[in-house]
């Protein structure tokens, strides 16, 4: 008898963010506008980028219609398949940043004391955040009781970005079941695509963090969007980035989640990765190996204050706790080393990224990884900086595919 081999549905999209533009480098809002493009940085990271990925079989490439998407997507396939003629980048106008019209060329620090009501409510809730479709200039001129004004032409930049997203998704998984996709996007459509894969609603926004060619990997079990699984989240080594940059100001809590269950050889990698990281403080549980990992990974912090608690599910008891020590040095970082199980890290980024806890299996905690929360306190919700991050991170992005084979369906980069 012969067998005959089901092939697999499952579906990779990597996701990968812009490399580092002007409006970046002048920490200006960039919205949708096409005016920022990359700078030497935002290039060289790109073919970094490129060089990590390079090697990896992929059926296809999209990218934004904004420039610096394009850049970035050229740059990297310049290098990992210079073969492949550029011009089949797919390019989506669905993929583009959050719409931010009225504050698009203004600087962070500008906004946040010009318009401080509007900037607390974009923060707070961005999923009821509006804003009028209006210039930069006009934002200048009104000022903040101006751009208070509803009109009937407001837009919802947030809630509108979803709904792209989530049209992106319907019209391109069908075509790709089985396959690999490589989407190179921004920031807040990253944030977007990880948030509809996963059911995590618009609300949170602000809690996903992605770094300039920061690398995702989202999986989706039989090719539907409802079988999506985060498996791999802002990964930056690659353009000399260990931990992410922490948001915010630099503020609060950050928590650096280790599984119990690593390796001598992970755990020495762990100790290789957080050897030049402040780390103040670290909690691991008595009934268990993990005040032994945790010396290990520590081997290089000496002064590193160590506790150890008596009960396994001290994580879940003690998140108010976690919350309210986030606002004790509003002025500082304090970072600590959580040794748990695997269940509980993902019961703690569920709880950061509001995700359904019936969801939870969907997160695929990965052994001697590190995944990173920070708390930036109660003016700020949780915010998931990156997630499996490991001293040899591409194992998780080069697994056996589908197809190797690259085919292309849509409208083409000019």
């Amino acid at each position: 008898m012969q067998l005959k081999l089901e092939k697999s549905r499952q579906t990779r999209v990597i996701l990968v963010r812009h490399g580092e533009s002007t409006y970046n480098a002048l920490g200006l809002y960039q919205g949708s506008s096409d005016e920022s493009v990359l700078t030497d940085v935002g290039r060289s990271d790109a073919r970094k980028t490129g060089s990590f990925l390079e090697g990896l079989a992929f059926d296809a490439m999209y990218a934004s219609s904004l420039k610096r998407a394009q850049e970035t997507a050229r740059e990297i396939l310049g290098v990992m398949a210079p073969q492949v003629d550029q011009s089949e980048i797919f390019v989506t106008d669905k993929l583009r940043e959050t719409d931010m019209p009225a504050w698009q060329g203004l600087a962070f620090q500008y906004v946040r004391e010009n318009f401080p009501l509007k900037y607390r409510f974009w923060k707070q809730s961005p999923h009821e955040f509006w804003m009028n479709p209006i210039s930069q200039l006009d934002s200048l001129f009104l000022g903040e009781e101006g751009l208070e004004q509803s009109s009937d032409l407001c837009i919802y930049p947030v809630l509108s970005l979803y709904q792209r997203v989530q049209e992106f998704w319907q019209e391109v998984l069908p075509h790709y079941v089985g396959k690999t996709l490589l989407l190179v996007t921004h920031g807040g459509t990253n944030r977007a695509l990880i948030s509809t894969a996963l059911g995590i609603t618009p609300d949170r926004y602000h809690c996903i963090q992605q770094s300039n060619c920061g690398i995702s990997l989202l999986n989706f079990a039989d090719g539907s969007l409802e079988s999506g699984q985060l498996e791999v989240m802002n990964l930056s080594s690659h353009v000399g980035e260990y931990l992410p940059k922490p948001q915010e100001g630099g503020r609060g809590l950050r928590l650096l989640l280790v599984t119990l269950n690593t390796t001598v050889e992970e755990t020495q990698n762990l100790a290789e990765l957080l050897k030049e990281i402040s780390i103040e403080f670290s909690l691991s549980s008595v009934p268990s190996n993990s005040d032994e990992i945790a010396d290990k990974i520590l081997q290089y912090h000496p002064e590193t204050l160590q506790f150890e608690v008596l009960r396994e599910d001290y994580l879940e008891e003690w998140q108010t706790v976690i919350n309210a020590k986030s606002t004790l040095n509003p002025d500082k970082m304090t970072t600590g080393l959580v040794m748990a199980k695997e269940q509980t890290i993902k019961y703690l980024i569920c709880q950061a990224i509001g995700m359904n806890l019936e969801q939870i299996e969907r997160l695929q905690v990965k052994q001697g990884t590190i995944s990173c929360i920070q708390y930036p306190g109660s003016h700020h919700p949780p915010i998931l900086q990156a997630m499996n991050i490991s001293i040899d991170q591409n194992k998780f992005i080069f697994q056996p595919l589908a197809s190797d084979n690259l085919s292309f369906f849509s409208e083409k980069l000019t």
